[in-house]
């Protein structure tokens, strides 16, 4: 009996030992396995640049730069130790001491007031996949520490521990640190700027020098005593520390600088290479960007929109406060965002204040009794800020308002556009007739900053008026404020309206700007390379290159005279299904659509030379181009230049009916520039591992429509080979009946391209001649390119505006950038009228292609083989003579320039018939 009762005790303690060995097997099977630091991969930051080296974002799941031990300074690592770990050296990794002493102290306090684990069980702690908080958790914790301090030495363990733990604003590991907190590589760090770091891991979030700097200073204050504690600084060092102002910074916010391109290039690096390497691997992307530029074409596109916005009426304040209560704490919220986004370095003080936010001082006065200036050093000419309308003057036509800790007036004369919006009227036609008819007291609105005084000429010649009629009696009126007392203000608005923008660089294809959207904050559609709108007159030149390829030349007449299409409405069929209906009754259901094309203007021109026609923009002559040649023919060309948004395959198409993107169209009208060769506009130059090896190179936006595009060089390519089939038959003399029927449809519909270059689009002199008919729509008087004249240099462009005014485009090209612009409303509605390409679009286009420019010295399109260039008259497209009024000179295709001079006018050979409308 006793020897069974042994062998049971001892059944069930080595059932113990394995259930507990079981147990710790389990426990540990998936702990990380840290044997050298070369098992260490943690999730980097991957850092993209523009095409100078100019960073410009960042994709991550942690931000954290990989950092070795040795490049950490030795004040980083006393000061993490004194605080965190002062036993650091001695322990074996578990604290025993420190570890009982904080249990009795968060016991007795009935809360957590006191943390035992060390350095290395914080480290291993952030190592571990969950972060539960239970004690299977810190047992797992406990043999990981155990692990590292068996199998790493202790500077292996802070090169661990510095690199992983989290130190608050997305910073991982203390190099991010450093760069987000104070814009320096860690190797650059000061004694109080380390101590301000040691300081976060306890709690990033409390302990925030940008969030709570009072508290982030006291937890300073502690580590630095803390140091001279252990002996790592002196008393003097620390208390040196402690009393000096320390300069720290907002975290920087990459996503301002180009967000829509960004996001475009992350997403291609997603499908080329997996989220995990963009996100986790620490890549170095070099992109086609031009930052400069980028914030150019960002800052012009806003402010058209303003503009625009502007003619399309006032939509009203954002609110409206009368509280003084509740205005004091407006102003004070404004002031200090005011403040933050001036200047994203803040000093925080040794009593933990920061630098410049103070109580709200509306007085105009400092606290020595000193006049303060009128505009505040945080706020800048020309910036919009918000503010609340205090007075409204009808009389003298001002309006008061307080933003920040400062005052201004807003000129009658400056917000007569403020009208409730009606699109059905010009805003030039309806303007307000005094203030009061927009705003009121207490209105929160948008006002832009013009001058640190305000100055008005209406008010000054009205005073003017008044001291004549008065003379020795004048005094100036009391009502009035003393001017110079008041900044100079505009009212704003924020549009409602958006745009688009895509740039090239005609040398390299890079694609140095892209624009999705008026703000990324408030839409990540990227309008620019997502949605396909109606391009209008854009699509036009398109047209016109394939109608010189069919016989055409910029010299050739065409009749300007109303016309009327009929075609079956479909849709009427549709609805009246007539299946097993007689002839008779079908008859019957048959509706006949009927469509008139008109001008912009409403008239017509009767003869009007090809080249004109298109300078111009004359939608009829376009459409009986399209008639002539074929819609066939028009969509083939489009295709060649890229177009792979669906076509409507009508006559419609020759005016833009078709919705393509915008960077279809800038696409297509630069290869136009690059004399129809193909162009592949490079978003990513090359991407590289941290070991510097090259992963990727020269990517295209063209990838991000892979499926697209494919379609259509697959298209081309089978017509390209049965072409050169056909051409090695006919020169062997083959029998031409053995090709097939429709292969020899094909190649009779085929355009006569480059077909031994699958690269060349065009032909170089179809692309030339296009090109100097697009200059003459900027450069001659009625072109509707005319406002881009301004430019200064040789530039080729196209308007576009669809109907009722809902899209607005303009695209056009130097021989260095080439450059598209879209101006609408992501739900289709009108802009307004007289809103055309070239007043909502072309003004965008023009103030960022002048800055893109600035560097760039003036130089012509290249002429290629097969050009000659004669003086037209350009009414009759004849060979200019002494009877011409208006001369041109024009390229042409060598042969098919004119060759009869222009006879005398003859007085009743013009044919007004044709210039004056039909009924219908």
């Amino acid at each position: 009996m006793k020897k069974k009762l042994i062998a049971s005790c001892l059944a069930l303690i080595l059932i113990g030992v394995a259930g507990v060995a079981t147990f710790l097997v389990i426990l540990t099977s998936n702990l990380p396995q840290l044997i050298t630091v070369e098992d260490y991969q943690p999730l980097l930051v991957s850092q993209v640049y523009d095409r100078n080296g100019e960073k410009i974002g960042e994709f991550f799941r942690e931000k954290r730069i990989l950092t070795p031990f040795e490049k950490i300074p030795k004040v980083m690592v006393q000061a993490i130790v004194s605080s965190e770990d002062d036993d650091f050296f001695e322990h074996g990794g578990i604290n025993f001491i420190a570890f009982f002493r904080a249990f009795m102290a968060n016991l007795k306090a009935g809360r957590k007031v006191q943390g035992g684990s060390t350095i290395t069980m914080q480290a291993a702690r952030t190592l571990l996949l969950s972060s539960e908080k239970t004690y299977i958790r810190k047992l797992k914790e406990i043999v990981l520490a155990r692990r590292m301090e068996a199998n790493l030495t202790k500077e292996d363990i802070l090169y661990l521990y510095l690199n992983q733990i989290y130190f608050g604003h997305g910073a991982y590991g203390v190099a991010a640190a450093a760069q987000i907190y104070f814009r320096k590589p860690i190797e650059e760090l000061t004694l109080p700027e380390a101590a301000m770091i040691a300081g976060l891991p306890q709690a990033p979030s409390r302990y925030s020098p940008i969030r709570n700097p009072s508290a982030a200073k006291a937890r300073q204050k502690y580590v630095l005593k803390r140091m001279a504690a252990e002996g790592y600084i002196t008393e003097e060092d620390a208390q040196k520390s402690i009393e000096q102002p320390l300069k720290v910074f907002v975290r920087q916010d990459y996503k301002k600088f180009a967000p829509y391109y960004l996001e475009t290039v992350r997403q291609l690096l997603v499908k080329k290479l997996g989220e995990v390497n963009v996100l986790n691997k620490g890549l170095q992307i070099h992109t086609g960007l031009d930052l400069p530029k980028q914030l150019e074409a960002h800052q012009q596109m806003q402010k058209g929109l303003r503009q625009l916005d502007k003619r399309q009426g006032y939509r009203g304040p954002k609110n409206n406060i009368t509280n003084p209560e509740e205005v004091a704490r407006f102003l004070q919220k404004t002031r200090d965002q005011l403040i933050d986004e001036a200047n994203p370095e803040k000093t925080i003080q040794p009593d933990g204040t920061i630098t410049g936010k103070g109580k709200l001082n509306l007085s105009g006065q400092s606290t020595d009794g000193v006049e303060l200036e009128t505009l505040p050093k945080y706020v800048s000419i020309d910036q919009i800020v918000k503010g609340i309308v205090t007075a409204v003057d009808d009389k003298w036509g001002l309006v008061t308002v307080r933003f920040a800790e400062s005052k201004g007036l807003i000129d009658f004369e400056t917000m007569e556009w403020a009208r409730k919006p009606n699109p059905q009227v010009r805003w030039d036609f309806d303007k307000i007739k005094k203030p009061s008819e927009a705003l009121q007291r207490g209105d929160v609105i948008e006002v832009r900053i013009i001058a640190r005084k305000f100055r008005s000429m209406r008010i000054k010649k009205e005073l003017e008026v008044l001291r004549k009629k008065k003379r020795k009696n004048y005094e100036r009126p009391e009502e009035l404020p003393e001017f110079n007392k008041y900044v100079e203000l505009e009212l704003e608005q924020e549009p409602i309206a958006e745009a688009s923008l895509v740039s090239l660089d005609q040398n390299n294809s890079d694609l140095i700007s892209m624009i999705g959207g008026y703000s990324f904050e408030r839409s990540q559609f990227n309008r620019a390379i997502q949605a396909a709108r109606q391009t209008g007159s854009c699509f036009k030149p398109i047209v016109y290159a394939a109608a010189l390829d069919k016989g055409y030349t910029p010299a050739t007449p065409i009749l300007d005279a109303p016309i009327v299409y009929e075609e079956e409405d479909k849709e009427v069929l549709e609805a009246n299904d007539t299946s097993g209906e007689s002839q008779q009754d079908h008859d019957s259901h048959t509706a006949t659509k009927k469509w008139k094309p008109m001008n912009h203007s409403h008239k017509f021109a009767g003869d009007v030379l090809f080249r004109n026609a298109l300078l111009r923009s004359l939608n009829v002559p376009t459409v009986k181009i399209i008639e002539k040649i074929g819609v066939e023919w028009a969509a083939e060309y489009a295709k060649r230049l890229g177009i792979f948004s669906p076509l409507n395959m009508d006559y419609t198409l020759a005016l833009g009916s078709s919705g393509v993107t915008l960077y279809e169209m800038t696409k297509a009208f630069a290869q136009l520039g690059k004399l129809g060769r193909r162009i592949y506009p490079r978003i990513i130059r090359k991407v590289l591992n941290q070991k510097g090896e090259t992963l990727l190179e020269n990517v295209s936006l063209d990838e991000r429509f892979e499926s697209e595009i494919k379609i259509l060089d697959e298209q081309f390519e089978q017509k390209r080979t049965d072409y050169l089939t056909h051409l090695t038959q006919s020169t062997n003399n083959s029998d031409e009946s053995k090709t097939p029927p429709e292969t020899q449809h094909k190649l009779k519909s085929t355009p006569p391209l480059f077909f031994q270059n699958p690269e060349q689009l065009l032909k170089p002199s179809t692309a030339y001649l296009i090109s100097t008919l697009l200059q003459a729509a900027v450069e001659e008087p009625g072109g509707t390119g005319g406002r881009a004249r301004s430019l200064g240099r040789p530039v080729a462009g196209k308007t576009g505006t669809t109907s009722g005014y809902y899209d607005a485009w303009f695209v056009g090209f130097s021989p260095d950038i080439a450059t598209g612009v879209w101006v609408g409303f992501d739900k289709e509605k009108t802009l307004g009228r007289g809103e055309v390409g070239g007043r909502a679009a072309l003004p965008i286009w023009l103030n960022y292609m002048k800055f893109a420019h600035k560097e760039l010295p003036p130089r012509g399109f290249p002429t290629p083989d097969g050009i000659v260039f004669a003086n037209i008259d350009n009414s009759t497209g004849k060979l200019a003579s002494a009877n011409s009024d208006n001369i041109v000179r024009q390229a042409f295709a060598e042969g098919t320039e004119p060759k009869e001079l222009t006879d005398a006018p003859d007085e009743n050979s013009e044919r007004n018939f044709y210039k004056e409308d039909l009924s219908e």
